[in-house]
């Protein structure tokens, strides 16, 4: 049977709502793609792929970030809606998902040329909320970001992509971190030292992104701080399940998630591709 790739106008709030319940069985596995549905995020480009009138692929391209997240039931999909993201939107340079899902992706993308800039397999945990041990900082205020944080963010966050720390903040960079729903920052003296976000609960879970402390506060228990905040609050409206995923070298970051009571439950692939110039 055919696989047939099609474009769908998640503005329609009946196609929306018709992929949310197509991924929600798959909640944990789909949660960035879901969490984006439901929060309306936008601009997103969402590609569907269906063999026999069924469902058995979906990608979401986030032109603020470069970025496509994926959930493909099969080899045949992945490849075939990374071929779509790839002819449609050349600017891409991240693709994210659980390992087995998007590795035949991430081989499309090498095989069309693109080249990869690391390793792209990661790990993945779980928490589950009864298993969660919350952890505090007494030195340490912890709030939602202002508008006059977003540099700041966005200094942080350049430690999680290796990037220059001191070069001037470009307004792309502060509108990646504008497009983020949730962001708190952990303060020391007024000084902004540790932040972690989420795009969102999904329907019961949700996915703690952009976790960064700055180099000279590092080790001191900060990221661990402001991510149990930031699930106390997501516990708060209804989430059973937080999700997370880092590099198997980010020693530092494992004893964190694991303190806090998350479990390896899969591996993960972010690919990162150097940017092509058109």
């Amino acid at each position: 049977m055919k696989l047939e790739i099609t474009q769908k106008d998640v503005t329609e709030e009946k196609v929306r709502q018709n992929l949310i319940d197509v991924l929600t069985p798959h909640e944990t596995q789909a949660l960035f793609l879901l969490g984006n549905l439901r929060s309306r995020f936008q601009p997103s480009f969402i590609y569907v792929a269906q063999k026999a009138g069924h469902i058995v692929g979906v990608c979401g391209f986030y032109p603020t970030f470069h970025s496509c997240s994926m959930y493909s039931e099969n080899d045949e999909a992945s490849r075939a809606l990374a071929q779509v993201v790839l002819n449609k939107h050349p600017s891409v340079t991240a693709l994210l998902g659980i390992a087995h899902m998007v590795k035949p992706a991430y081989e499309e993308f090498i095989s069309q040329g693109r080249i990869s800039t690391a390793d792209p397999e990661g790990i993945f945990f779980e928490l589950a909320m009864r298993d969660f041990t919350p952890f505090t900082s007494p030195d340490a205020v912890i709030r939602p970001i202002t508008e006059h944080d977003v540099d700041e963010a966005a200094r942080l966050t350049r430690l999680i992509h290796l990037l220059p720390f001191e070069d001037p903040i470009t307004e792309e960079e502060r509108l990646k971190v504008k497009a983020c729903e949730i962001i708190f920052c952990l303060e020391i003296e007024g000084k902004i030292v540790a932040v972690a976000s989420s795009n969102g609960l999904a329907i019961k879970a949700f996915q703690i992104l952009g976790v960064a402390t700055h180099p000279d506060f590092q080790r001191k228990g900060y990221a661990k701080a402001v991510c149990s905040h930031l699930i106390r609050y997501m516990q708060t409206k209804g989430a059973t399940k937080a999700i997370i995923f880092t590099g198997e070298e980010n020693v530092a970051a494992r004893k964190c998630y694991l303190d806090l009571g998350f479990r390896i439950t899969d591996r993960y692939y972010v690919g990162i591709f150097q940017a092509i110039h058109c």
